[in-house]
């Protein structure tokens, strides 16, 4: 973190003004500690209509650095464009909040660390699943150990990636880094190594398209994590209505959370709902990390937020399915922690 402290009320820049920018400005819009200072797009129309009252919009990053007087950015622009930003934002003296995927290779994950390491500036990963109120449920669930150890997880997604269906930025290779396993995949991976503590050891995947787009819209993978836990990571986008859901199952009862459904404990041959699957949490989740993000800058003790470590390992794990999918072959992963 940086070593001259923050008076004041904490200045925040975003880049991108699409959907992703559009909701960290919302979930800030009441804070009291810190404000949306500054909104850069390469779309300027895009930053102006997102931008609230008063608010400068820039066209480049490295001005909107210049220029706003910021204390930390949101990165939420293309993926393979973070790398370059955020060590932008390290060289200006910026704390960092960047989205997931934290980066398209994990060299580029480890140049963004070492910049911000160097700069003395946070480097946070925005995987804000860790403070959805049903996923924290459940990770505290399966970390009291009540009902015995994980022995299975598994993970189903759909999402639209027919052409149309999303900014056209996700359907190209060199700026999205990937399809449907990066972008929405590292959701499942996150859960997966999140709700069990254990990080991914070794990873077999497949991954189909369709005709006509440059990225894989489809994908199965099979993890074995550290611990010996086996899951699952399925992710469609051919027809099927909107579903999120993880199911851990563990020696003498089984998790499973939906985010269109809430939170249920399958046990006996019956299913308990814990939880309902409140539509405001998502807002909720983003302003609790943000707030989370703003403390371990500012150097609170205690402050809650995703490191880059971490984020680099989600990242491994989903770019383990692409190399699997390629080589017809398991691919074993580096080990790095999982946080609490």
């Amino acid at each position: 973190m940086s070593s001259n402290p923050i008076t004041g009320r904490f200045r925040i820049g975003v880049i991108g003004a699409g959907s992703v920018g559009a909701a960290h400005v919302r979930a800030a819009a009441d804070a009291t500690g810190y404000r949306i200072a500054a909104i850069c797009d390469t779309l300027p129309s895009a930053a102006r209509d997102l931008a609230p009252s008063g608010v400068p919009v820039f066209s480049a990053h490295r001005d909107m650095f210049a220029a706003a007087e910021l204390d930390a950015v949101i990165v939420a622009a293309p993926h393979s464009l973070h790398t370059p930003m955020v060590t932008d934002a390290a060289a200006a003296g910026l704390h960092v909040l960047v989205e997931k995927p934290m980066a398209t290779t994990v060299e580029d994950c480890t140049r963004m660390i070492d910049a911000c390491d160097r700069a003395g500036t946070l480097l946070a990963v925005a995987h804000v699943v860790h403070f959805d109120p049903l996923v924290q449920e459940a990770r505290r669930l399966v970390a009291s150990g009540d009902h015995g150890r994980p022995v299975l997880v598994t993970h189903r997604r759909s999402a639209h990636y027919e052409p149309g269906s999303r900014p056209s930025w996700f359907f190209d290779r060199e700026l999205a880094g990937g399809g449907i396993v990066l972008n929405v995949g590292t959701h499942g991976l996150d859960r997966i190594q999140w709700l069990t503590g254990s990080p991914v050891r070794q990873v077999s995947g497949v991954v189909r398209g369709r005709d006509g787009v440059e990225v894989e819209t489809d994908a199965l993978a099979l993890v074995e994590l550290a611990d010996g836990t086996g899951a699952s990571l399925a992710l469609t986008s051919r027809g099927a209505p909107y579903f999120d859901e993880t199911e851990v199952v563990m020696d003498r009862a089984t998790l499973r959370v939906s985010a269109t459904e809430g939170l249920f404990l399958l046990r006996g041959g019956s299913s308990v709902r814990l939880l309902d699957a409140d539509p405001g949490r998502q807002e909720q989740a983003l302003r609790a990390q943000l707030d989370g993000f703003v403390a371990a800058a500012r150097g609170e003790a205690g402050a809650r937020y995703v490191d880059a470590a971490y984020g680099r390992s989600v990242v491994a794990a989903a770019l383990a399915v692409y190399r699997s999918a390629a080589e017809g072959a398991r691919v074993a992963l580096p080990l790095e922690g999982v946080p609490a």
